[in-house]
């Protein structure tokens, strides 16, 4: 019988595709050819979290690099600096609305920030700031230049501001830059308009030297001229792409990658001066179901590990989606003790280690040689996809694996289901072979037409490996 083959099927939260496979903090690593391996894929379990420091307990929403540390901003509006170590400093806070969202961007001589929420007055839609080593300053841009941004970015030594309402009349649209290497010298006149659709700008990002206004129903691509005593950066001509940004908190950028839901309610990818949706049917299926609430609820982050970025989407207490941007493969996440996954933000620092800010307020490495995070040890769970047929029973005899985890990592909960993943039976426990040695986990599993079967672990041996997975069947009656 050759290995079970559970690539690119995969079990969504509303159960619509029945009888899909199901990956829990797990990931599919496909082979390459030249390995001469059987099974098309391994399995390989989610990294751990390893507390570094807690500023808070209130969520950390946004993390970047700036003079030369790391800081993080937080659900009630407080930014810290020095989060990469076990004792971070308060160094001011900003203004955040009912739902927070802090921007952050990193420029060579201040951490430039924006929120959500103008204090001065409730009808407009952000502040800027900047924070130094001396403290977070308002840039009191409603009131010098009347603009209020709520979304912000660097590039070429220019911050760049937008995300801003019309109280101030047609200022939603536009965008302003600094005076290089001062990123709160701001002139009334710098400034461009988004101009190919009459949509609003809802947010900035930029992959390589590529700037992106995100738009509400429209997306534009932007580069630096080097002229234009104004506003340096211009269009691209011919670059428009007729989708919007429609959840606003699922934006992450990594390497070049910006990620989002768009209005079309589907992920995605956009880089360089192209992008294209990227999520499968039942994602799409998952985010079309989504009240506005809930989509406006949505929240991101982006990692890089192993030879792939991960795009991370979040529906809070409810579920957690994990995409390998390198084979387009989707899983799940989550965190002890909860429905999702506790990580709201992350960032990569010198040397390879990534930081991830918790939604209980840590801030955390990345360690995929770590089977814990905060809240207590993961649980990993492998459901294979119908097993078998419906028009034919089948024996089950035995279920093969390979793992490099061996005997040492204790025992693994085995078990099957027949009425889609409903109700499961023929519960036992299992211990793994030996290392690089393929034997039988589990036999006489009886007769019938088609069956899911379920691998769980909750050891703290890590990294979670499963070379090899096979179920030998023969004719039943």
């Amino acid at each position: 019988m050759p290995p079970l083959d559970i690539l690119g099927t995969f079990q969504d939260p509303l159960n619509l595709d029945q009888g899909a496979g199901k990956l829990v903090n797990v990931r599919v690593v496909p082979r390459e050819q030249t390995e001469g391996k059987p099974g098309r894929a391994r399995f390989v379990g989610s990294p751990g979290l390893t507390q570094v420091c807690k500023p808070t307990s209130s969520p950390c929403i946004s993390i970047s690099h700036a003079l030369g540390t790391i800081w993080s901003g937080h659900a009630d509006g407080s930014i810290y600096r020095g989060v990469e170590t076990p004792a971070p400093t308060l160094m001011g806070s900003v203004a955040v609305g009912a739902v927070p969202v802090i921007r952050f961007a990193e420029d060579r001589t201040a951490l430039v920030i924006t929120s959500n929420r103008n204090i001065i007055n409730p009808g407009l839609y952000g502040t800027a700031y900047i924070a130094t080593l001396s403290g977070v300053t308002n840039n009191g841009f409603d009131t010098s230049i009347d603009f209020d941004p709520s979304a912000c970015a660097e590039l070429d030594n220019f911050a760049l501001y937008s995300g801003a309402s019309n109280f101030y009349a047609n200022q939603n649209s536009k965008m302003y830059r600094s005076k290089p290497l001062d990123p709160a010298n701001v002139n009334a006149n710098w400034f461009a308009t988004k101009e190919a659709r009459a949509d609003r700008v809802v947010d900035l990002a930029i992959s390589g030297r590529v700037l992106w206004p995100l738009g509400a129903r429209s997306l534009e691509q932007w580069y630096n001229t080097g002229a234009g005593t104004d506003f340096p950066f211009q269009a691209f001509p011919n670059t428009l792409i007729d989708v919007g940004i429609a959840a606003r908190k699922s934006l992450a950028t990594l390497r070049s990658n910006i990620v989002f839901v768009a209005t079309d309610r589907r992920v995605w990818r956009c880089n360089g001066q192209s992008g294209r949706g990227i999520s499968p049917q039942w994602v799409d299926l998952l985010l079309q179901q989504l009240s506005l609430a809930e989509l406006g609820s949505l929240t991101s982050y982006a990692y890089g590990q192993g030879g792939s970025d991960f795009y991370v989407l979040t529906l809070p207490g409810q579920w957690t989606l994990e995409m390998a941007g390198a084979t387009g493969i989707w899983s799940y996440r989550k965190s002890p003790g909860r429905a999702d996954h506790v990580g709201r933000c992350a960032i990569e620092d010198n040397g390879g280690v990534t930081y991830v800010g918790l939604d209980s307020g840590e801030v955390c490495a990345l360690d995929l040689n770590s089977s814990s995070e905060p809240g207590g040890t993961l649980s990993r769970e492998i459901v294979t996809p119908w097993v078998g047929s419906e028009e034919q029973r089948a024996t089950f005899n035995a279920l093969d694996v390979t793992s490099s985890m061996g005997p040492a990592a204790g025992a693994f909960d085995l078990d099957w289901s027949e009425d889609r993943a409903t109700t499961w039976r023929g519960a036992r426990q299992i211990i793994m072979p030996l290392p690089g040695t393929r034997r039988a986990i589990g036999r006489e599993f009886g007769t019938g037409r088609r069956r899911q079967f379920r691998l769980r672990y909750s050891g703290t041996q890590a990294p979670f490996t499963i070379d090899e997975m096979f179920m030998y069947m023969s004719p039943g009656t």
